[in-house]
């Protein structure tokens, strides 16, 4: 019976295509046809949002070459522009690099899909302490690429005290020449730090002092006072900051064209954090988007990735293939005496996340 009902329903297809054919002019197998050559194109095809001047054009080259696929990448300099795109078109892109602070967030959001470990063997080469992070924090969701520190770049050429504190910010004879790093949880460190806290309160109140002191320092900023770090990198290139809020490896880039400028931890500590790679809710191109992340963790593309962008690797096989000068250099690979004062950022308890979220919104308007 099940099989007379089956010809029976094959037959009822066969004939309805004929009559949408006489009808309307359709043809099935031309329909068919061109529903597997966008499903072909779209595997094909990885499209990637990433930072600015982040990864290597070199890497995504070569990718396409040994793959023979079409990598298709866009850019951004503000993680909220991120994570604006991500939540609010799906299946835009099938790879993002977010930053740790802002994996928790993604994860509770249900943005990120959950990475298949069979197609990224080469996981294996991550340091230990970054699979115990991932494992401990983002259980699979993604894979850790770099690090690096937060720290302040300034230029000797107008700076000649010692500009190893948070406390520099504070001092007015820099007025309009100094910025902070457009990122919530980076502004409220230098704050934080200042008063000797951690960069992970439990108590609110300690928000509401970051928030005096942090709108004490607002006049004494450039104009723009929290900029993109990519625009903090060209005002410290063309002088018009002379001290600012940086990345370690930015400031290691800057220091090659300008050996005014330096780069320091603050003695205070500072925040240590880890960019990401991911893959989206709703992207159209999981199993490729795998295939790529197991090829940054390749030890020659890891250090392909970090000879570019001036950031320490994750991947403790790449050190191998690493530029031999750029591992000398101590502003990428900090020492380990300053390692011990630096902090990774946490998820914050509901009414703490609440009420930094509202003291960011009041410094910002203020």
């Amino acid at each position: 019976m099940y099989k007379t009902k089956r010809i029976i329903s094959i037959i009822v297809v066969i004939v309805l295509g004929f009559i949408l054919q006489d009808i309307f002019g359709w043809n099935v197998g031309e329909i068919q046809a061109n529903n597997r050559e966008e499903t072909e194109a779209r595997s094909f095809l990885l499209n990637v949002y990433t930072w600015v001047e982040y990864i290597a054009p070199e890497i995504i080259s070569d990718f396409e070459k040994e793959f023979h696929v079409k990598v298709h990448v866009d850019y951004y300099d503000l993680e909220d522009e991120m994570f604006s795109i991500v939540q609010s078109k799906p299946g835009m892109y099938d790879l993002v690099f977010p930053s740790e602070s802002s994996m928790d967030i993604m994860i509770n959001s249900h943005l990120l899909l959950k990475l298949d470990k069979r197609h990224i063997p080469n996981d294996k080469n991550l340091k230990a302490r970054f699979r115990t992070i991932i494992n401990k924090n983002w259980k699979g969701y993604c894979i850790p690429i770099d690090w690096g520190v937060t720290g302040i770049a300034y230029n000797t050429k107008y700076v000649k005290e010692p500009a190893d504190s948070w406390c520099i910010f504070w001092n007015p004879k820099y007025k309009g020449h100094t910025a902070l790093v457009d990122d919530p949880f980076e502004v409220f460190s230098v704050g934080q730090k200042r008063l000797g806290y951690s960069l992970n309160p439990k108590d609110c109140n300690e928000l509401d002092e970051v928030l005096k002191i942090l709108k004490e320092l607002k006049p004494l900023l450039h104009d723009e006072c929290f900029m993109a770090y990519n625009k903090i990198k060209e005002k410290l290139k063309n002088e018009e900051l002379w001290i600012a809020q940086c990345y370690n490896g930015d400031a290691a880039l800057l220091n090659e064209e300008n050996n005014n400028i330096k780069f320091v931890v603050p003695k205070e500590g500072t925040s240590f954090w880890i960019d990401t790679i991911a893959i989206p809710a709703g992207a159209k191109n999981k199993r490729l988007a795998e295939e790529f992340i197991n090829y940054l963790l390749r030890p020659d593309i890891a250090a392909k990735q970090t000879n570019y962008s001036y950031y320490a690797s994750c991947n403790k096989k790449a050190w191998a293939f690493v530029d031999r000068q750029l591992l000398r250099n101590s502003y990428i690979f900090i020492d380990r005496k300053e390692i011990n004062r630096l902090e990774l950022y946490e998820v914050l308890n509901p009414e703490i996340q609440r009420k930094f979220n509202e003291c960011w919104a009041d410094l910002v308007k203020y």
